[in-house]
């Protein structure tokens, strides 16, 4: 077993937050995804992202919202939720103290590759 934190993650400027791509744990062999740590700090927001890949973000600290074109949702520490390919989206986070802190786990494929 291995375990990952965001806190030991390295990160850097992209998207307009602070990302860290899986790839720096260099010797995970093969996995069926991508993922990465996003650190939103307070009172900013992503750029406007869209992307091919199917997205599952995982709030694992703080809260906030995230903007698509089907409207606005509050997500919080301990839910998820999923984009779909090329769906824009605007991760933003309220709060004047407190980070939010996101697993983004994304891969290529439909809703009919999981069936």
């Amino acid at each position: 077993m291995r375990q990952f934190s965001s806190d030991a993650a390295d990160l850097s400027p992209e998207f307009g937050i602070l990302a860290g791509r899986w790839e720096q744990y260099g010797d995970l062999g093969h996995v069926p995804f991508q993922a990465m740590w996003c650190l939103v700090t307070p009172g900013t927001s992503t750029d406007e992202d869209r992307h091919p890949e199917r997205e599952l973000v995982t709030v694992t600290r703080g809260a906030g919202t995230v903007r698509t074109a089907s409207g606005e949702v509050a997500v919080a520490a301990g839910e998820s939720f999923l984009l779909e390919s090329d769906e824009a989206h605007v991760i933003r986070n309220p709060s004047s103290t407190d980070p939010l802190v996101l697993l983004s786990i994304y891969w290529h494929g439909s809703a009919q590759d999981a069936r």
